[in-house]
């Protein structure tokens, strides 16, 4: 009596390396497009599990019981890597000739799984998704494949994945739903009988089952890896040496595979596995009837093997005094619907269901394994992304980020243009000023608070510095305390020494930084920073408040030494500020 067949779903396996490798796309290769991107995962045969008891007396005793595993689809840092069927067009890339090698080592072990990842901008774009859309889409993927025959040359095609996500960068917020898309069929196919265990189907007991190993390490070995998934195995219980020969799906129903069968010979179809249910076989093995359905539509009754035992390796490579897994691997007989008898074509289904078995997404919470400094420079991060997307595509945000900024005055402009510059991701900023936060300045400057002013008021460079590492504890913020020498005021003989000083430190700070901003509050202290911004060709911004006028200018960058020679050329003498005022600097 017939039954229908039922299939051990996938369970998705992501892990947290992979939700790192998002972020980085989000932010450098995305950015705000949605367009399908191409990931890659990959699973094994599945294994069933030996519960250790510590009161066991003996190894059989200890292996008596067993944990059946989840079928897993392993998403990993490497799903960023090139997909499956890239890898098998090239060959020159030193993470490729690494897998080439494991390869070799351990045939057919893992087997590749080409993805497709959907990511959205918002949380509302992600739950408004046309899922059917998505499964319909790949689903359309997988029957191109079979009919085109692609599929028979790399069997890999038959089992894609694809991830609807959104990720929630300012709190490290990872949503997301996998789908395991597989062609339906309905009426659905039937199994025509019990599952066997593998040691049961064979004549010659564990030497056949061990045989079997052999014969498909040395299969894997010459496939490729989109390849190694499929096959079909021959079963000669008469021939006693060698009793299993495998082939690639191309050559089921020719003349090389009948000639291999002889009288009293088996010839099933073959796939890893992942399932370590005692009698249902894993998901892959639904589309891998369909291309049996369409690719040989003579064939509706069939023997499929579903191998599990590849991650044992070959019976040959194993060690002699190593104790004895029992096979996992089952044979059952599946009866096929004609694809002529189907009620409906192109039926898709596979999305994963969430912890509580409902068809619902996921969301990983990983701002708790985070270091709460490196989520606010991630939350940054992504505002500056977001504003350069949508607004200045040409912005370096690298060349902001080094930009080295120095802060002359900071008093009500220097507090605001420091909040500016750390907004736009400057992480260096130096306060030069020699006043101390007064009971009048948190009201009006947002880098001071009450505390500030109290016991004769902090001093206000150290104390702008010490707000803005509050702020944002990434930002190299410094405070200077210095009184700027001022044209028209007067030096006393005591003072020269500190004067001197004054101006080797100021020249030093010119020196040492890229853009000089001039916020004081009176014209004559501005005038030292701008001689030596110019000396030094730096970039040079003054800006000055008064009640009902303002001032803001760029000065002129003079681009070599060379420029500071009169050459008789107005575009190699630009202007400053007091290049353009009439009233010469003095005591205000």
């Amino acid at each position: 009596m017939s039954e229908i067949l039922r299939f051990e779903p996938f369970a998705s396996t992501i892990e947290p390396e992979f939700w790192s490798g998002l972020a980085q796309h989000k932010l450098h290769s995305a950015q705000l497009s949605t367009a399908r991107t191409p990931i890659c995962g990959e699973f094994i045969g599945g294994r069933r599990h030996a519960l250790r008891s510590a009161t066991a007396n003996s190894a059989s005793e200890a292996a008596a019981q067993t944990l059946a595993v989840p079928a897993r689809l392993r998403i990993s840092k490497d799903s960023w890597s090139k997909t499956g069927a890239e890898q098998d067009g090239e060959a020159d890339s030193s993470s490729q000739q690494q897998q080439q090698q494991q390869q070799k080592q351990q045939p057919g072990v893992a087997v590749p799984v080409d993805g497709f990842l959907y990511n959205t901008n918002t949380i509302e774009e992600f739950k408004k998704s046309d899922k059917s859309e998505i499964l319909r889409e790949v689903g359309a993927s997988i029957l191109e494949a079979i009919r085109s025959g692609q599929a028979t040359r790399a069997p890999g095609l038959l089992w894609p994945f694809a991830m609807l996500s959104f990720a929630d960068l300012k709190k490290y917020h990872f949503y997301h739903w996998v789908a395991f898309p597989a062609v339906t069929a309905d009426p659905p196919d039937t199994t025509t009988g019990a599952a066997v265990p593998i040691a049961d189907f064979v004549a010659g007991g564990s030497a056949d089952v061990d045989a079997l190993r052999t014969a498909y390490a040395e299969f894997a070995r010459n496939s490729s890896a989109q390849s190694c998934g499929a096959f079909v195995a021959v079963y000669q219980q008469q021939n006693i040496s060698s009793p299993w020969t495998l082939f690639s799906l191309e050559d089921w129903g020719s003349a090389v595979v009948e000639e291999a069968a002889g009288v009293g010979s088996s010839v099933m179809l073959g796939f890893i596995d992942p399932s370590s249910h005692s009698t249902r076989p894993g998901w892959p093995l639904r589309n891998l009837l369909t291309w049996m359905r369409y690719s040989h539509p003579e064939t509706t009754d069939l023997k499929v093997l579903c191998f599990r035992d590849a991650a044992l390796g070959s019976a040959d490579t194993q060690k002699s005094d190593a104790p004895r897994q029992q096979s996992e691997s089952i044979v059952i007989d599946v009866q096929i619907t004609p694809a002529t008898e189907l009620k409906a074509e192109n039926q898709v289904s596979g999305w994963e269901r969430n912890e509580k078995q409902k068809l619902a997404p996921r969301i990983v919470n990983l701002s708790s394994t985070m270091n709460p400094v490196q989520l606010a420079e991630s939350a940054l991060g992504l505002n500056l992304q977001l504003m350069r997307w949508r607004l200045a595509p040409s912005i370096d945000l690298g060349k902001m980020a080094a930009t080295r900024a120095l802060l002359v005055g900071a008093g009500t402009l220097g507090a605001y243009t420091a909040r500016a510059l750390l907004a736009w991701g400057v992480r260096k900023i130096t306060f030069v000023d020699n006043g101390r936060v007064s009971f009048s300045n948190p009201a009006r400057q947002p880098l001071y608070d009450f505390a500030d002013s109290l016991d004769g008021g902090k001093p206000k460079a150290a104390a702008a510095a010490e707000s803005m590492r509050r702020i944002f504890p990434n930002v190299d913020a410094q405070g200077v305390q210095l009184s700027i020498p001022m044209p028209g005021h007067s030096v006393s003989p005591a003072e020269v020494d500190s004067t001197r000083a004054a101006v080797q430190t100021l020249e030093a700070l010119v020196a040492d930084h890229d853009v000089i901003f001039l916020l004081t509050d009176s014209r004559e202290s501005r005038w030292l920073p701008t001689m030596l911004g110019a000396l030094h060709r730096k970039i040079v911004v003054c800006v000055a408040l008064g009640f009902d006028t303002f001032v803001a200018m760029r000065h002129g960058v003079y681009p070599s030494a060379g420029a500071f020679e009169d050459t008789g050329s107005s575009d190699t003498r630009l202007g400053c500020y007091f290049c353009n005022d009439v009233v010469a600097p003095t005591d205000s």
